[in-house]
């Protein structure tokens, strides 16, 4: 049994792209830079090319391109090479799927004149009183409104080339199976703090936050990832990163956001987490294993199997009890900068948005999993300012939605 629960599922930490081999260029913005800054001469380079890591300083990783060694900031490339984004709440019809549900059934025949007692140990049910998943398959059905990023004639016509040259040799692209199996534990982790905290399912302004994730996203390594964003009923101040590209925001925390550029730089700062695969990197999951689990379980039941559900415990004390390290936190903070400043929001909106929390109350639980205030406002003003932006500033609506928040 222990074996069986080994094979299910595959979790590693992922602190050095240097370790990982080659990386891929998976953003337009990615440029091979003669210095660790955005801010350096350097050219574009294309979507998809391979890299050769060969060091790290903060998040800039020093490669090899061709010919050519500079650095490129580790948010416009990836370990995982190119692959087609993941369409939530779609099943997989691959024939390895079938053969596996073949297997699952023939094994569900035997096994049924044992009792199940041993098969019974190896998921839960997902609908138990661990999990919402009725909420989260709301949350993914939201759709974004994506308001377009605009840039000068020059920035567009490069990217539109880079786009042009992807798109040509890479059409036959599939989801990565690495992809697939963070989803999945993404998913069931978001669904699990959906049974904490009740969603709030309001259509227009979860899909206005949606789009403000999308927005950003665009300039990200994740293109294989399609991010949401909830909002979940709680006054405690806290927003919370899940594998896979799921983002969930108290309602507490956004009463205290004012302007847009705060609630990208918020937004940026949990999307740093999951670009920078700070929850780690997931092997496929055992196919066979997770077939059987749902044929076991009553029509219409989303499971989680037991291997997951102990990496889910680990996950959700991190949350909210060990809170991450602190060099993963400033880390994300420098990520939200350049994120957010890059799709054209303000570099200062997490910093304004800290300064805030620093003077307000209830803000206990969010200290606990969270390295001091005051550092992390200090770091971001260095970041801040070497912040670069070629895309102009996006119009406010803030405040078009803040109202909609109930005290």
């Amino acid at each position: 049994m222990r074996a069986l629960s080994q094979t299910v599922l595959f979790l590693f930490l992922a602190q050095s792209l240097v370790a990982k081999g080659n990386v891929y260029v998976q953003s337009t913005k990615a440029k091979l830079l003669s210095q660790p800054k955005l801010s350096a001469d350097g050219f574009p380079l294309a979507m998809g090319e391979v890299l050769s890591p060969i060091g790290e300083q903060g998040l800039f990783v020093q490669v090899r391109a061709k010919d050519n060694l500079g650095w490129v900031s580790k948010l416009f490339v990836s370990p995982l090479p190119p692959g087609s984004q993941i369409k939530l709440g779609v099943t997989s019809n691959s024939s390895e799927a079938v053969v596996a549900r073949q297997r699952a059934s023939d094994f569900t025949k035997t096994a049924a004149a044992r009792g199940l007692s041993e098969t019974q140990k190896m998921r839960v049910r997902g609908e138990g009183d661990l999990y919402d998943f009725e909420s989260l398959r709301w949350l993914e059905s939201v759709p974004s409104d994506v308001i377009p990023v605009v840039f000068s004639e020059e920035v567009i016509k490069v990217e539109k080339s880079n786009i042009l040259n992807f798109l040509s040799t890479g059409s036959d692209l599939e989801v990565l199976k690495e992809t697939q199996a963070e989803v999945k534990v993404g998913r069931s982790l978001a669904a699990r703090l959906l049974k904490k905290y009740p969603l709030v399912k309001d259509a227009e302004f979860t899909g206005y936050l949606n789009g403000v994730a999308a927005r950003i996203a665009s300039v990200s390594s994740r293109k294989d990832l399609s991010f949401r964003v909830g909002i979940i009923q709680s006054q405690e101040i806290n927003a919370f990163a899940c594998p896979g590209g799921f983002i969930l925001i108290t309602t507490g925390s956004l009463k205290k956001i004012q302007s847009e550029s705060e609630l990208a730089g918020i937004i940026g700062h949990e999307m740093g987490h999951i670009v920078l695969f700070h929850n780690g990197e997931f092997k496929q999951s055992n196919v066979f294993i997770d077939i059987l689990s749902s044929l076991l379980s009553p029509p219409g039941v989303e499971v989680v199997n037991a291997a997951t559900s102990a990496v889910l415990d680990e996950m959700e004390k991190q949350l909210f009890e060990t809170g991450r390290d602190m060099k993963l936190e400033l880390e994300a903070d420098e990520a939200a900068v350049t994120l957010a400043n890059q799709a054209g929001y303000s570099a200062i909106g997490l910093s304004s948005y800290l300064n805030t929390l620093s003077k307000s109350e209830g803000t206990e639980s969010f200290k606990k999993t969270h390295p001091d205030t005051t550092i992390r406002i200090a770091k971001l003003v260095f970041y801040e300012s070497s912040a670069v932006n070629d895309a102009p500033l996006v119009k406010d609506r803030w405040s078009e939605f803040k109202s909609k928040i109930k005290p």
